[in-house]
């Protein structure tokens, strides 16, 4: 072979004892295949990156998922055994509205010969009622002839006041046959804790100046409202105390107001609001009265009652059943006979929300006697015999200087010190009975 000539590709060119490679051309049908094989092998490189980098974010992805699940299982656990902890061993709240706290207060007591009537006319549950929204109700009144209106009430019952979740107290405007007025009394109460606070109460208007007589008198009363609060609406009471020439005799107590009871019980009989039935007895009424009486006749209005196993106590008798769901869910108006079960001096009327939500919102007791002129000529006796013994109180020795000289031991019993109040206690008790007496046989 000669020197000059160019050497096979691949051979190996010798000089002396060394080895020396020779230049390699470039052959384009070997290099392209080379590099066809190099970019197979930088893609699939590629591809296992791609999928070890997949695998991670999956992995990785999991773990996230996880995360929020295993931290909502703990919080169900949390929750779960939170409700397993029976209320009683929780600690109250410091204000609970849903306890007994706001006796019902009296708005008048007297004595009068007429009679008293209340109506809701054709009141309704109103639902949610928002700014600019009116509810109206209409009572229908007739009255005897020659009746004369004592005073005249009007009660708007409300509950459910929020916006939004937030309680809060209504914004009313009400007009009465077209006239706008003001409550004369606002009662009120709140639950005071937690979700679902919110207020419920009893408005009172004085009308007696719009209720001359018999007649038809609309109600209106609108949500005036800023933002978008709403109040729902369990009725409008009317109640009037008349007078009458023919009507009977008759002594009456008006208790008004709003107080939020709830004793509702769980599956094991615990509490769910801190608050058991014997926590939630509201006293209604507490009179005084003198017997004997012809009749008895009370009335009981609860707001969201309707649940029978509700009691009124009258004394210590229990009366379940006036939550009734009459005249309708919303407003119960319970009307009963409870002569038998009142006694001579104080008395007391109760009622109890027994595993149940009530509002407990007016209570009118009406006795009626055998006649007034006869019960005041007695009170009046008992203011003389009142003075008599002040007055003999204060110059106890007056009577024995006087009558020292009275020899006969019937004249110093006569003169003895209080003498004359018992003879005088005496002569109005001996009297009393008499004029019972004479009752009677008239009676017969």
């Amino acid at each position: 072979m000669q020197a000059g000539k160019v050497m096979q590709d691949g051979s190996i060119k010798r000089k002396g004892n060394r080895r020396l490679p020779c230049r390699i051309r470039k052959n384009p049908i070997i290099n392209a295949g080379c590099k066809a094989k190099n970019r197979h092998f930088d893609r699939t490189e590629k591809n296992r990156c791609k999928n070890r980098c997949r695998d991670r974010k999956e992995k990785f992805g999991k773990v996230v998922n996880i995360l929020p699940l295993t931290a909502g299982i703990c919080l169900l656990i949390t929750l779960f055994c939170g409700l397993m902890i029976p209320p009683a061993l929780a600690q109250s709240p410091e204000n609970n509205g849903y306890v007994a706290d706001k006796p019902l207060e009296v708005y008048s007591h007297d004595t009068v010969q007429g009679d008293l009537i209340y109506t809701v006319g054709d009141s309704y549950y109103s639902g949610k009622v928002y700014p600019g929204d009116v509810y109206s109700v209409i009572h229908n009144v007739n009255l005897p002839e020659g009746a004369t209106v004592k005073f005249a009430r009007l009660y708007v019952y409300w509950t459910w006041s929020a916006e939004g979740i937030t309680g809060r107290y209504p914004e009313m405007n009400l007009s009465f046959n077209g006239e706008s007025l003001e409550p004369e009394r606002e009662y009120s109460d709140r639950k005071g804790w937690g979700i679902y606070d919110y207020p419920t109460g009893t408005w009172a208007y004085d009308v007696s100046t719009y209720v001359p007589g018999s007649g038809t008198f609309k109600t209106d009363i609108e949500n005036i409202g800023s933002g978008t609060p709403y109040v729902c609406f369990d009725g409008v009471g009317l109640l009037i105390v008349y007078t009458d020439p023919n009507g009977k005799y008759m002594e009456y107590w008006i208790g008004e107001g709003a107080e939020e009871l709830n004793s509702q019980m769980d599956e094991n009989g615990n509490p769910l609001y801190y608050a058991s039935p014997n926590q939630t007895i509201c006293e209604m009424l507490r009179p005084t009265l003198q017997f004997p009486v012809r009749s008895a006749t009370l009335w009981t209005i609860i707001q969201s009652g309707n649940w029978e196993d509700n009691i009124l106590l009258v004394n210590g008798n229990e009366f379940p059943g006036i939550c009734n769901g009459k005249p309708y869910p919303d407003l119960d108006i319970d009307t009963r006979e409870v002569k038998d079960y009142l006694k001579s001096g104080e008395n007391s009327i109760l009622f109890q929300a027994v595993g149940d939500y009530a509002v407990p919102s007016g209570s009118f007791l009406v006795v009626e006697k055998d006649s007034l002129t006869e019960e005041a000529q007695v009170d009046s006796q008992a203011e003389d015999v009142q003075a008599s013994l002040e007055e003999t109180s204060e110059n106890p020795g007056t009577s024995d200087i006087e009558n020292s000289g009275d020899e006969t031991s019937g004249d110093k019993t006569e003169n003895t010190p209080g003498f004359e109040f018992i003879s005088t206690l005496v002569i109005i008790t001996g009297g009393k009975l008499a004029a019972g007496h004479r009752k009677q046989k008239t009676r017969k």
